[in-house]
């Protein structure tokens, strides 16, 4: 497994946009080529929003429309009308999960089972790429660990991140604590053909 250590969400990135292109596996998926690393391991120790490799380089309408997917209980038409990130965070069976593992974390401030799931039962023709959130508290700091079936590293991997960090933050404010680093586990980290010539610009 390969570890990405970084500041922050850019640096991260433009690092794991380099690894991909360069020791990426070329594989088919339907009828799209791209490059495959798997298990990729991303490690942030300062996922600030205030970013100047995203300011320049991101694209702010995926930004825009991650954090709506992560922030609002819908659903989403262009990922085939599944149920929205928010909608597992903070309805899931008509449970809050954050709510949740707030509590949880304010009880038991060491537990290790502060952990969301984003899968749901009816997931069948869409199942969604981030696929867990576990919330640690060590070191007086909130940790967020991230598990991932699949991420489109060229395209979007980087409002990922800025979406979960903010998960991360609403969290955090609730137990009064500072935010840790967080961290992504990516089953396939992969970079679509079609992108690599923006993507080459950027390494």
């Amino acid at each position: 497994m390969k570890e990405i250590k970084a500041k922050t969400i850019g640096e991260a990135w433009i690092e794991s946009l380099k690894h991909i292109m360069e020791s990426g596996e070329k594989i088919k998926d339907d009828n799209k080529n791209l490059r495959e690393v798997l298990n990729l391991a991303v490690n942030i120790e300062n996922p600030s929003e205030d970013d100047a490799i995203i300011e320049k380089f991101g694209d702010k309408k995926m930004i825009e429309w991650m954090n709506s997917n992560f922030l609002e209980d819908k659903r989403v038409p262009e990922l085939k009308n599944a149920l929205s990130y928010g909608h597992r965070l903070f309805n899931y069976n008509g449970k809050n999960q954050v709510e949740w593992v707030i509590n949880k974390l304010k009880k038991k401030p060491e537990t290790k089972a502060a952990t969301i799931s984003m899968l749901m039962q009816d997931d069948e023709s869409y199942i969604p790429c981030v696929s867990l959130l576990d919330f640690k508290i060590r070191n007086d700091k909130l940790t967020l660990n991230v598990m991932s079936r699949a991420i489109d590293f060229g395209k979007k991997i980087y409002a990922n991140l800025i979406a979960l960090h903010k998960i991360q933050k609403i969290v955090a404010k609730e137990l009064n604590i500072e935010t840790g680093n967080l961290i992504m586990h990516n089953i396939s980290a992969h970079i679509y053909e079609e992108n690599f010539n923006e993507v080459e610009k950027l390494i």
